[in-house]
């Protein structure tokens, strides 16, 4: 009589996300008296491969809980289902239960998020998109973090419509790049910082005419704060060169090891926000699924009029603030612009990480939803951590369609503002000098600038994710050209 084979001491069963099944792994589940619970071990694996980091009940595919007794019924190949506390969603092809039609099937979902924190609430903002009309992809990138209703650091490739609400309000916002040939890269940071006053004051040109010439309408009601950084986490930033990892790269940018370059990071101030809440009044109450037109409608066409006018208002008012910022240094007319710019400072990139585009795929049109997310087909992307952490200048590579033709836009917060400024008051108070003097020096040597004290603490470098491992999350898709260092990060002046 044949010896019947000794159990498995293992099987590979496939763990998914509950909310989301498209986004799942494989695990190798261990056996015996000696392994860990079932359970422990999927749970694990849910939260450290599916970044579920509340990941609390586990379901088979019919929908009963998973138990470890009910896991010993699991065979090679089996599937179960990670929850972060939501009921079991049923598989893709089940029914609705309200209207009795298929339940929508989520697009793909990539998280380029390797070695860095995803917090499990951006998670599940990215997944729920994913189930949205006309969404084909979705990508997380490693500064994935919560908004109010969708994520911060995704892209979305959407069919036949726009969701005005996965751009957000600050509609063309993003970063300028600029080599400054007369400004020395060991010049004393000190004297620089006494030079320069508020930037939140009108700018003394005239905003009518600047715009007129660039082509733009003016908007009365926002035109105001035309060259004026706002809040949050925007900047203007002098950097100088920590190191070179590509010569040939860098060669072709024009910039300089022996020069300073200006990082201005800022968009549409109240004008984008004004055009996404009259949207968003139009269009009613924000549905679940957000709020969405069809292409070739009315609608679509109005918002987006609205939509490329707000990119474009946002690109000349980085241009502004730059000049302004450098009239400041230099000792010229802030509105002076033209020729004494074009002698001072050599643009090197200019891009909107908040906006919508459309392109091609496989001869198909595709919506490119950015919020948050730099794009990768304009050549170099520039990649800032906190005021206290490197600026990463990459040079995207290769097939750019996969993380939908973007790449992240910083370094994503760790902590909410209110978690941040909790703690971080609390370490002030406890220091021997009490003040905000602790933060307007960073361990890299920069100097801030920034007289909200509630700001400075909301942005201090401990709110933020490793911008090291942010870049080593896409080296897939991006090389390293430079490195960058903060001397001289200007947020707020009263």
């Amino acid at each position: 009589m044949a010896t019947p084979p000794p159990p498995p001491t293992s099987i590979a069963i496939t763990v998914a996300n509950n909310a989301n099944q498209s986004i799942k792994t494989a695990l190798v589940l261990q056996l015996g008296s000696s392994a860990q619970p079932a359970v422990q071990q999927i749970l694990a694996c849910a939260k450290n491969k599916l970044r579920l980091k509340k990941a609390q009940l586990l379901f088979h595919t019919d929908g009963q809980p998973l138990t470890n007794t009910s896991a010993a019924t699991l065979t090679k190949g089996s599937t179960v289902l990670a929850s972060c506390g939501e009921p079991f969603v049923g598989t893709a092809v089940a029914e609705n239960a309200e209207t009795n039609a298929p339940a929508r099937v989520p697009a793909p979902v990539l998280l380029l998020a390797d070695h860095t924190f995803i917090d499990s609430d951006a998670l599940q903002q990215l997944n729920h998109t994913a189930t949205l009309p006309g969404v084909i992809r979705a990508v997380g990138y490693p500064d994935l973090c919560p908004g109010l209703r969708f994520p911060v650091g995704a892209s979305f490739l959407v069919k036949d419509r726009v969701y005005p609400e996965l751009i957000g309000g600050d509609i063309g916002c993003g970063m300028s790049l600029y080599l400054l040939p007369t400004l020395s890269s060991d010049a004393r940071v000190d004297k620089l910082v006494a030079k320069l006053s508020r930037l939140e004051g009108p700018w003394s040109g005239s905003s009518a005419a600047r715009l007129d010439a660039a082509g733009i309408s003016s908007t009365a009601a926002h035109d105001l704060l035309l060259g004026t950084i706002g809040g949050g986490n925007h900047f203007a930033e002098l950097q100088v060169v920590e190191r070179v990892e590509d010569e040939a790269a860098f060669t072709r940018l024009g910039l300089r090891r022996d020069r300073m370059a200006l990082l201005v990071h800022s968009g549409s101030r109240s004008l984008g926000k004004s055009v996404l809440e009259k949207t968003l009044e139009r269009a009613g109450d924000r549905v679940k699924d957000g709020v969405s037109f069809e292409a070739g409608s009315k609608d679509m066409e109005e918002y987006m009029e609205k939509h490329d006018h707000a990119c474009a208002w946002a690109r000349v008012n980085r241009e502004v603030i730059a000049e302004r910022f450098l009239a400041l240094l230099l000792g010229g007319d802030e509105a002076a612009g033209g020729d004494w710019m074009q002698e001072r400072a050599q643009i090197v990139i200019d891009i909107h990480h908040n906006n919508v585009e459309i392109k091609k795929i496989n001869g198909d049109s595709v919506w490119v939803h950015r919020k948050g997310a730099a794009p990768s087909d304009r050549g170099i992307v520039p990649i800032p951590g906190s005021r206290g952490a490197f600026t990463y200048l990459v040079e995207p590579y290769g097939p750019q369609d996969e993380n939908a033709f973007s790449l992240p836009h910083g370094a994503g917060r760790k902590w909410t503002r209110t978690k941040a400024h909790a703690i971080l008051s609390q370490k002030s108070k406890r220091n021997e000098s009490g003040g905000k003097g602790d933060f307007e020096k960073t361990e890299l040597g920069g100097t801030v600038i920034c007289e909200d004290s509630r700001l400075l603490l909301e942005e201090a470098p401990e709110a933020y994710k490793a911008i090291e491992t942010v870049v080593e999350d896409v080296k897939e898709f991006a090389r390293v050209v430079a490195v960058m260092r903060p001397v001289l990060t200007y947020k707020f002046m009263r």
